[in-house]
């Protein structure tokens, strides 16, 4: 008779057997899917530090083409009208700290200098006089020399004449008032400020960056190679990626291995970028030592798991048999356990109840969303954490012009014009939206057939079983638009339309007040008065709607300067004394900080404080005094304030005190006037020098009155000498 446990422990074997099998099958599998997930995370990874280097190197660019653009602009809007000319007028100590003041405001800009016909160095942001040495034999100088339209030219890493460092070159041509070439402007970018930048992200040696011309010549590069730079690299990644596959940017792992430390070959992956707006390519590569080393961590983990649970299953099946002995022990803690499971039943079938009562809940607040999304008068879509469309209402199907069937399950690129970023990308792109989770934006959008239009997007996140989703609610502002187009262009008519009249009418107006017609009529003299002085008024009022059709055009033009501010601030006061002696009042100068410099535009400077000066004249009491000062704020900033003693701003005002055409209710007050355009302009001109303005109303009810502030930047390097309050205005950047 056989024993009766035999046929079990046969049974247990051939389990423990395939149980091992599974476990050998399935570590194996985990370990290859996980490589394919590390490979894809990495890939992602190295493709975004690539998009970072290649938009933290484009606003670099920026700057020199933008800076080189300027300095040639203004030498050939001065002293084009020769050759000879030129080098008179350039060879100066003011234009050697004009063109080191340009190249300190960017780290990547070594030096700024300007050639003459023969390639000698007229002057430069270096040292002063200039070097006397030659650059004619350089190909940013020869390309500038030989080819009249060529533009700004960007040359190879070369190394300096002067220091012997690597650089590479931009260059701009001179023109001569008769079209004759005059010259040349060059602005020397440091391959070792990008070497030093891409040290940080090298990753302990594993990680290699590279900036490229789109020639494929290097122009900087971490670990820095001297034998490379200025080379053209036809072998590499970024030559296959760009050259042989054709494309702009992308991600490739290198199919040839390079030699590492040891003899051993490695693999890379290298991301790369080209620039849109500049002949460059970034490439950031890491080996596979840096990009599979958690997969290689994980990998042994998982080895040491799957060999620890086959030792466990063949423990435990050993002690099976013996187990089996005590199967009907196990018999009775069966029928106890479904004894349990009976009470356990009758639970499930109680939670089962509420359940189903809070489904039918659920879907009345379902149906009633529901109703909300199909009946919503904007455009609702939403889109899952890959930028996939979940749903759309109709609302959005009649401004997009697609169907709800053709899009849902699809990305919603086809929402976006070409070169623009899809929803999700648009949101990930915004600090507002990475900081609060929503964003509200206007962008341009594309219907189905092609049309562009523009509309304003609302943004928010939200999850759902653990993952993150977007709604994105659309209205189309096509007639806001066009409204707003419509009065912009109709108040550009009318005050250019009526300027010049004007013009005419306020001059022949004050020749009369002013005798120059001779006496006349005291009661028309009256008269005359006022017409000139509303005529005045009229000017104004045209002169800040052009201001404001500038700063809405991003057209108004600056003039910045390194000016003391006690100098500026007592300008302001002598100019705009008259003026508070016409309404009864003073203005006085407080307290100011020590010799502190900004840089502004005195002009721009002037026209907000003649604002601000004016307005507190204006509220403040027949015999008050106006009060000027300033003070350090520390952190490299400084306030001026302007203080009047008038009964403050009305509460129902104050949100609106900066918005274009915004006058408070005068009627308990005296006749004021104004555009109700001052403060807005103000506004924009201060944003513009880097600084911010506001207003604070005073705590003492014995001492009423408003505390407008400017808020503006200390220039780092101070002022020697006389002060640039005086400068000539054509020192533009």
């Amino acid at each position: 008779m056989k024993p009766a446990g035999l046929p079990t422990s046969r049974l247990a074997i051939a389990l423990a057997a395939s149980l091992v099998l599974a476990i050998i099958i399935g570590a194996a599998t985990a370990i290859w899917m996980l490589r394919i997930q590390e490979i894809g995370k990495w890939e992602k990874q190295t493709e975004t530090f690539s998009i970072v280097l290649a938009e933290t190197v484009s606003q670099q660019m920026d700057f020199a083409y933008t800076a080189l653009d300027s300095i040639s602009e203004r030498i050939q809007d001065r002293w084009s009208v020769s050759a000879e000319y030129l080098t008179v007028k350039l060879s100066t100590h003011d234009f050697h700290q004009f063109l080191r003041e340009k190249a300190s405001l960017s780290p990547a800009v070594e030096v700024i200098s300007v050639l003459d016909v023969n390639g000698n160095v007229i002057n430069t942001s270096r040292t002063f006089p200039a070097p006397t040495y030659s650059l004619a034999d350089r190909d940013y100088f020869i390309a500038q020399r030989d080819n009249p339209v060529q533009g700004i030219f960007l040359s190879s890493s070369v190394r300096s004449k002067t220091t012997g460092k690597w650089m590479f070159f931009l260059s701009h041509r001179l023109t001569g008032s008769d079209g004759e070439f005059i010259g040349v402007v060059i602005l020397g970018m440091s391959p070792s400020f990008y070497s030093q930048f891409y040290e940080k992200l090298s990753a302990d040696g594993h990680a290699s960056i590279g900036l490229l011309r789109n020639d494929f010549t290097y122009l900087a590069r971490w670990p820095e190679r001297g034998e490379v730079m200025g080379m053209r690299n036809l072998t590499g990644s970024t030559y296959e990626l760009v050259h042989g596959q054709n494309k702009k940017s992308g991600v490739i792992i290198g199919n040839n291995p390079r030699m590492a430390e040891g003899g051993r070959q490695i693999t890379r992956m290298a991301a790369i970028q080209s620039l849109e707006k500049y002949p460059l390519i970034i490439n950031f590569s890491v080996d596979e030592d840096l990009y599979l080393a958690d997969w290689r961590k994980i990998s042994t983990g998982i080895v040491v798991i799957a060999m620890s649970g086959i030792l466990a299953i063949v423990a435990a099946f050993s002690v099976l048999v013996n187990l089996l002995e005590r199967r009907e022990q196990d018999l009775l803690v069966t029928t106890e356990l479904k004894q349990q499971a009976e009470v356990i039943n009758r639970n499930q079938a109680h939670l089962l109840k509420n359940l189903t009562e809070q489904q039918i809940a659920l879907k009345d607040s379902s149906d009633r969303l529901q109703a909300i999304f199909q009946n919503a008068a904007d455009g609702i879509i939403m889109i899952d954490d890959t930028g996939k469309i979940e749903a759309l209402n109709p609302a959005a199907v009649a401004i997009y012009g697609h169907p709800a069937n053709e899009v849902v399950g699809k990305n919603g690129k086809f929402f976006s014009p070409p070169g623009q970023p899809d929803l999700l990308g648009l949101a990930m792109s915004r600090r507002e939206f990475l900081e609060t989770g929503c964003l509200r934006t206007e962008a341009e959008r594309m219907r189905k057939d092609g049309s562009l239009f523009p509309a304003e997007l609302a943004i928010t996140e939200y999850y759902h079983a653990g993952r993150r989703k977007l709604i994105v609610i659309v209205r189309d502002i096509s007639e806001r638009r066009r409204m707003e187009r419509m009065k912009s262009e109709f108040i550009s008519t009318v005050s250019h339309e009526l300027r010049t009249p004007l013009t005419a009418i306020r001059g022949a107006l004050g020749l009369v007040v002013g005798g120059a017609m001779g006496l006349v009529p005291e009661k028309i003299a009256a008269l005359l008065g006022m017409a000139h002085k509303n005529s005045e008024s009229l000017t104004r009022l045209i002169n800040d709607l052009l201001d404001i059709q500038k700063i809405e055009a991003g057209k108004m033009d600056f003039v910045f300067e390194s000016l003391n501010l006690q100098n500026l601030l007592q300008t302001a006061v002598n100019n705009n004394q008259g003026f508070a002696q016409s309404v009864g009042t003073e203005i006085v100068i407080g307290k100011l900080a020590d010799q502190a410099a900004i840089m502004v535009d005195a002009g721009r400077f002037q026209q907000v404080m003649a604002n601000l000066l004016s307005n507190a004249c204006k509220y403040s009491p027949e015999g008050a005094t106006v009060t000027v000062l300033s003070v350090d704020r520390g952190e490299n900033m400084v306030r001026i304030e302007v203080i009047d003693q008038g009964t403050g701003i009305p509460e129902s005002f104050r949100e609106r005190l900066f918005q274009k055409f915004s006058q408070a209710d005068s009627s308990d007050t005296r006749a004021k006037g104004g555009t109700g355009l001052g403060l807005a302009i103000s506004q924009a001109i201060i944003r513009q020098m880097h600084g911010d303005i506001g207003y604070y109303m005073s705590e003492d009810p014995a001492q009423p009155g408003t505390h407008f502030y400017i808020d503006l930047p200390l220039h780092q390097e101070g002022l020697t000498g006389l002060e640039a309050i005086t400068a000539k205005p054509d020192h533009v950047l």
